[in-house]
């Protein structure tokens, strides 16, 4: 009969981060994946067609207040489609910065009863966010479509450019869990902080193009927002789905990309260590 075994360990390493453990654990992260698919969907009326309420609403009233009233510019764009495309990128940012920030927080019961590697909850969360992703899309793509119909200059996107969406979707779930496991770990002794990361998804907002394009911005001050990583995520998202955008270009890829990596180690390093001691602090 095959005996278990308890393996005490060390102190480790800030680097260990037990990816080893993650693909032993892999039953658990699709169970976790399926308990939020049934938790965000069950005993609801409308079920995912919330989703698509939220893309078509928060549109037409960026377009309204935005497009009509302030007159901003949408780089030749349908202002709808426009902000459609914007909403695409930022929301799916939002969510995964949401479980991020949330990430020790919210799993302090599951954490403190039996071990598994603890990123296992908040990957899981990023995945299961792409699913609204994907009805969001669907949504722009419909949208796309009715646009076409009454609007023959406006030219469907090329199916090359579509096939890059994943590259764009691991880039936002890097930046997003970042940013959100160096907030995670900190607000563990730092309590105020998760009070300061629901208000810097404002600022966030509008310190990227969802509203207005990168052109608006003088030239001498394009180079600066080149700095926030979600210019690039954002206006790419344009380029492949509305033809072209000012911002998706190398001058513009190479800081965001540079930055995610180095946010997303900073955070994954952080919020490892903090794991480790975290039921310890409350």
């Amino acid at each position: 009969m095959k005996k278990n075994t308890t393996i005490i360990k060390a102190k480790r390493s800030w680097f260990d981060l037990e990816l080893g453990d993650f693909l032993k654990y892999k039953d658990l992260l699709f169970l976790l994946i399926r308990r939020d698919f049934v938790t965000s969907y069950k005993q609801t009326i409308l079920g995912p067609f919330w989703v698509i309420a939220q893309a078509l609403l928060g549109s037409a009233i960026f377009t309204i207040i935005f497009g009509k009233i302030a007159n901003l510019s949408t780089d030749g764009h349908p202002a709808f489609l426009f902000y459609l495309s914007g909403m695409l990128g930022w929301q799916y940012f939002a969510s995964v910065y949401c479980v991020g920030c949330n990430a020790l927080q919210s799993n302090l019961m599951l954490f403190s009863k039996v071990y598994f590697p603890r990123l296992i909850p908040p990957i899981g969360q990023a995945i299961f966010a792409i699913f609204n992703f994907l009805i969001q899309l669907s949504v722009f793509f419909t949208a796309f479509f009715i646009y076409q119909k009454t609007t023959p200059s406006i030219i469907f996107p090329h199916i090359i450019g579509v096939l890059f969406i994943p590259l764009l979707l691991l880039q936002t779930v890097a930046l997003g869990l970042g940013i959100g496991f160096i907030i995670s770990a900190l607000s563990v002794k730092y309590r105020d902080l998760s009070r300061v990361a629901g208000m810097a998804t404002q600022f966030i907002l509008y310190a990227s193009p969802v509203i207005y394009p990168i052109s608006e911005i003088p030239e001498k001050y394009q180079s600066f927002m080149a700095w926030n990583p979600l210019v690039f995520i954002i206006e790419s998202y344009r380029k492949i789905l509305l033809g072209h955008s000012t911002a998706s270009t190398l001058e513009f890829a190479l800081p965001s990309v540079g930055l995610t990596v180095v946010v997303f180690f900073i955070g994954l390093i952080l919020y490892n260590k903090t794991q480790r001691t975290y039921v310890d602090y409350v």
